[in-house]
């Protein structure tokens, strides 16, 4: 119970810091990895899923996806 506690916090933490991402679980061999999906598919260019049974791995990916997404944007801008 502490597990599926843990882990439903940690989806609704990675929802809110990403609203841009849908948050799921799957059950794995090696236990439940936490999957990400960007809402609207993948009709943009850029990232559109991460899977990672470590959810501090998936956070530094998509933070590093909005970085240079932000970087480029501005680079278009310019």
């Amino acid at each position: 119970m502490i597990r599926v506690t843990r882990v439903s916090a940690e989806l609704s933490g990675l929802a809110a810091e990403f609203p841009g991402y849908e948050f799921a679980t799957h059950q794995t061999w090696d236990g439940l990895s936490i999957i990400a999906k960007r809402h609207g598919g993948c009709t943009r260019p850029g990232l559109y899923a991460v899977v990672s049974g470590d959810p501090d791995e998936l956070r530094r990916a998509l933070l590093e996806h909005e970085r240079t997404s932000h970087q480029a944007d501005r680079e278009q801008q310019a």
